[in-house]
């Protein structure tokens, strides 16, 4: 089923089509983005003027048109900030829904904050953070501990407002202006001290400053990968593009190719929001995070679509966020635990590995070389660093040759002993996949030197040689001597379950 959702926001109008599975599982294969400054000049007049408005219904035009040419069974209009705020919203809103049909649901300030943590939060792996989405009127903020939100914060920052407010009429800062910005923006951010007290948090970014702002970053390092979710920025580096970037005029920012004209007018400010707030906050790392409002609100409408129109944002939040149940069969579960309770498996590749296993279930049947590039630049809640051990795991098993090559041309992104990572996975992998594929069950046995597989067989003849090869390898991976005993089917009992065993 395809669904669609537009987002008309306070700078860009977007829009998402997402292609959504009978699971309500979802990946969005087209996207829209229109600069429609819906919002430009609201801060002086308190309304939306008659240029914005004609740009906007112009551009909301085209995405019906393209509504309509994709078929999507059902499309979700949200308006933000601009319209939130607007002395002249019901009437902008009526002359939208005469005009294009599209009948737009105001988020508040709340439910956007929330639908946009929702959406970051399940694309990352972030225990406990800062989740923001910067956008073009306002920054939103969400403080959370395990999915669990402990505050909720919306301050008036966005990047177009504040050029509004404080640029010239060329797009550029005066000096005095740009301390006047810096100033309001410390005084609206958070301080630390009212922050709950969770620890150590990590700052996740959504919105299409924090986007423009790490393409540039990579274009300057000459990044490897060709993907941002989950990229990694250090406060160093944010301050050294808005530095950058503040040199330059709207107009030479335009000329660089990763962010454009579209985004040449608030990407200062915005970036100063940025720079300024892991100063204040003391958070020295962003993760960048692709996923946000729209992934939010498609998932509460999918969970619960009554919910979703009353505006019951709170009570449909914890659905979304709650742990996704990891689809793994209870012998792949039970021989990863046997594993890692004998020290086997560092948790970092215990979760490595589980990925692994679920990505290797819906595989495309390419060769190996052209399925690494599309799992390494695909999005995904490891690392970047974690996503290219699974990649270089996976397609390992697929007996690629160049997977050395491989190794080497990324290896600067991996830590010293990736490689036997890197074998530690993939032979986990194939040995799952052999008993999994064969109905067979295992139970483990380790000393100090030497494991011992003893297997009672499944249904399904069970492949002697190439399990024999496969511990081979195992046993260079793991640095341990492997034996296995097979129980045939016909003289088995009741298959037995995996059984502890303490190091001798």
């Amino acid at each position: 089923m395809k669904i669609s959702v537009i987002d008309l926001g306070y700078n860009s109008l977007k829009l998402v089509n997402y292609d959504v599975r009978i699971d309500n599982t979802f990946s969005a294969y087209s996207q829209h983005s229109i600069l429609a400054r819906l919002g430009e000049g609201l801060d002086k007049t308190g309304f939306l003027n008659d240029d914005s408005i004609i740009r906007t219904v112009k551009a909301l035009k085209l995405l019906q048109q393209t509504v309509k040419f994709e078929s999507s069974a059902q499309v979700l209009p949200v308006a933000t900030s601009a319209v939130r705020e607007a002395g002249n919203k019901d009437q902008f809103l009526a002359l939208v829904s005469g005009e294009t049909g599209f009948d737009f649901k105001v988020l508040s300030d709340r439910e956007e904050a929330l639908y946009s943590f929702a959406g970051s939060y399940t694309a990352t792996n972030v225990p406990a953070g800062i989740f923001f989405d910067l956008g073009g009127g306002t920054l939103e903020m969400v403080i959370a501990e395990k999915s669990r939100v402990r505050r909720v914060f919306s301050t008036p920052l966005g990047g177009l407002r504040l050029t509004d407010l404080y640029a010239t009429d060329n797009g550029r800062f005066t000096k005095k202006n740009y301390a006047k910005m810096s100033d309001r923006i410390l005084e609206l951010l958070p301080d630390r001290k009212e922050l709950p007290q969770l620890g150590k948090l990590e700052l996740v970014g959504a919105g299409g400053t924090v986007r423009a702002i790490a393409r540039y970053h990579q274009m300057i390092i000459d990044y490897p990968l060709d993907k941002l979710h989950n990229y990694l920025m250090d406060i160093n580096s944010v301050e050294l593009i808005h530095r950058t970037l503040r040199k330059m005029s709207p107009k030479q920012i335009g000329n660089i190719p990763v962010i454009g004209e579209d985004r040449a007018k608030s990407i200062v400010a915005g970036s100063l929001v940025i720079q300024l707030m892991m100063r204040k906050l003391k958070i020295p790392q962003l993760v960048v995070s692709t996923h946000g409002l729209r992934d939010g609100v498609l998932s509460a409408f999918l969970k619960d679509p009554r919910a979703y129109e009353k505006g019951s944002v709170d009570s449909i939040l914890p659905r979304l966020t709650s742990d996704k149940p990891v689809s793994l069969s209870a012998t792949s579960s039970r021989i990863i635990k046997a594993f890692a309770a004998r020290d086997l498996l560092d948790p970092q590749e215990q979760f490595i590995l589980v990925q692994a296993l679920e990505e290797a279930q819906k595989l495309p049947l390419y060769d190996p070389e052209t399925l690494f590039y599309i799992i390494a630049n695909s999005d995904s809640v490891l690392t970047h660093s974690e996503h290219l051990l699974l990649a270089l795991s996976l397609v390992r098993i697929r007996g690629l040759r160049g997977a050395d090559w491989l190794y080497a041309k990324y290896k600067d992104m991996l830590e010293k002993d990736a490689k036997n990572t890197i074998k530690r996975i993939s032979s986990m992998i194939t040995l799952i996949e052999i008993l999994e594929k064969t109905g067979s069950d295992l139970q483990v046995t380790l000393s100090a030197h030497q494991i011992r597989l003893r297997i009672s067989s499944g249904k399904q003849d069970f492949p002697t040689a190439l399990f024999k090869n496969t511990l081979k390898d195992f046993e260079n991976a793991f640095k341990l001597e492997a034996q296995f005993s097979l129980t045939p089917i016909s003289s088995q009992k009741p298959a037995p379950e995996i059984l502890s065993s303490e190091k001798s």
